[in-house]
């Protein structure tokens, strides 16, 4: 299934999550990291585990595949696929000489078992050397369970690196915070809690964490958020894109 058409879901996002299909981003009030991970266990920023993948192909080229829910879509700004953070990302590596083709196959409202029925399958049909995965927020406010969750997400992690690409993982950001948050069922008990999950598969799978826990907590405290109580602005896809660009080393050749 493709994505829905880019202008339907700008203007009915919203609508759709107070019906069900929920938020995408995720926060913690108290901003704090998940309380089952200590900095020991938590798989560091973008530290490349030893023989796997470069995030290239052989002519140098980055094949970026973006899997995730609103937040990867870019929903908040009017003009979201411009805004997404995959595409500010994308215009920052290549800003650096680097060649770059960018599949975002995010969309708003999925969950992480959504995202294998109808984004996994980009993986063979566009064959990334690199995927961003961000999930957990619509798995919380639609009653997925924990176990079901953790299998989803290791379903997607096994998936990419199976295909040969590097995995970056981000984790959720602060939506609960927002002022729709609790109306989705958003907690910081529960997204630290998912969140948990996310980091065991990080570890377990041997694949990249980009933590942006501190951004998103800042962001959060600043109420960065657009007039739908529960999407961040564009100034904030910007950031998380700066920050990705600063700490994911990709050796791209130049044009």
């Amino acid at each position: 299934m493709h994505r829905p058409v880019l202008l339907a879901v700008s203007l009915l996002v919203f609508a759709c999550e107070k019906s069900g299909s929920a938020p995408d981003a995720a926060t913690s009030s108290s901003g704090s990291p998940p309380s089952a991970t200590s900095p020991a266990s938590t798989p560091s920023a973008t530290s490349r585990p030893a023989g796997s993948a470069t995030g290239v192909d052989g002519t140098g080229t980055i094949r970026y595949l973006a899997i995730g829910d609103s937040l990867t879509q870019g929903i908040g700004p009017e003009d979201f696929e411009a805004a997404a953070f995959p595409a500010r990302l994308t215009a920052k590596w290549k800003a650096k000489g680097c060649k770059v083709e960018l599949k975002n196959a995010g969309i708003a409202g999925y969950t992480a078992g959504q995202m294998i029925q109808d984004e996994v399958p980009e993986i063979a049909a566009f064959k990334p050397t690199l995927i961003t995965f961000q999930s957990g927020a619509n798995d919380i406010a639609n009653g997925v369970s924990p176990d079901e969750y953790r299998k989803n997400v290791r379903t997607i992690i096994e998936a990419g690196k199976k295909a040969g690409a590097r995995v970056i993982v981000l984790l959720q950001n602060e939506w609960h915070r927002a002022p729709s948050g609790p109306d989705y069922g958003g907690t910081a008990d529960k997204r630290n809690a998912y969140d948990a999950i996310m980091l065991e598969e990080i570890k377990a799978r041997g694949v990249e964490l980009a933590d942006l826990r501190p951004l998103y907590k800042a962001e959060a405290d600043k109420k960065l958020w657009v007039a739908d109580g529960i999407h961040p602005p564009a100034k904030v896809y910007e950031e998380w894109a700066t920050e990705l660009a600063r700490i994911i080393s990709v050796p791209c050749a130049t044009k």
